[in-house]
């Protein structure tokens, strides 16, 4: 398992680079780096960050910080990098633990403990531990979990919506992040008109609309009758 990730993870990584490191990259300690300068977003917008990996005492930190256990295939990934974020998608990693690796350019990974703790509906199956999510349009959100089964699944980020399975972490890190390089032009712009969640997902930017427009008229209502007690 530790070895099919490790020969994955480099060979997904070189094409990351081969893709990416024409728009300007900075290497960092531990084989942690960032690729694919975006200047037209940010002065130091990167399109990949790749941290570094965790060691033993990373590992007990990142099972400690989201309260589940971790199954070996993602224990062997966070060995080779603490998340990662590529393009629209991000893994998640910790955020603490006993030794800092953290580089202040390369940044951290968002937190296990966001989807594991504290963003967890209540119709995501016990055994599911959530990894990562990714970006579509505007609105729209999946979040990621990997099934006690080995599959990984996306959920809707605000409905009972299943967009996407696959069969494993290495089939789904195969299909993914070559599927993120290519939503990309040359100069490190988002295509027009691509698709940006994978699967069954069409519905889903009008779902997270209609969600987000709810609850600001949720907060609205709240406004009023808060302003109501104040006079």
């Amino acid at each position: 398992m530790t070895n099919d990730i490790s020969a994955l993870f480099q060979k997904l990584t070189a094409q990351i680079r081969e893709a990416l490191d024409p728009l300007g990259y900075r290497d960092a300690e531990h084989g942690a780096f960032i690729t694919g300068h975006v200047p037209h977003v940010a002065p130091y917008a990167y399109l990949a960050n790749v941290y570094a990996g965790l060691d033993e005492s990373g590992l007990e930190a990142a099972e400690a910080e989201c309260g589940r256990f971790i199954p070996e295939v993602y224990r062997a990934f966070l060995r080779h990098t603490n998340g990662l974020r590529l393009g629209q998608l991000s893994l998640h990693g910790t955020t603490f633990g006993s030794i800092d690796r953290t580089d202040y350019l390369v940044g951290q990974p968002i937190s296990l403990s966001y989807q594991n703790v504290h963003e967890r509906p209540d119709y995501i199956p016990n055994g599911h531990l959530g990894i990562g999510a990714m970006n579509g349009a505007w609105y729209s959100q999946g979040h990621l979990y990997l099934a006690s089964t080995g599959e990984v699944e996306m959920y809707h980020r605000d409905a009972n919506l299943l967009g996407a399975r696959w069969a494993s972490f290495e089939e789904f890190l195969e299909s993914e992040i070559p599927r993120q390089l290519s939503l990309y032009d040359a100069d490190g712009r988002i295509k027009p008109d691509v698709k940006q969640l994978p699967g069954d997902t069409e519905t889903w930017e009008e779902i997270a609309k209609a969600k987000k427009s709810e609850q600001a008229r949720a907060s609205g209502l709240r406004g009023k009758i808060a302003g109501m007690f104040r006079r």
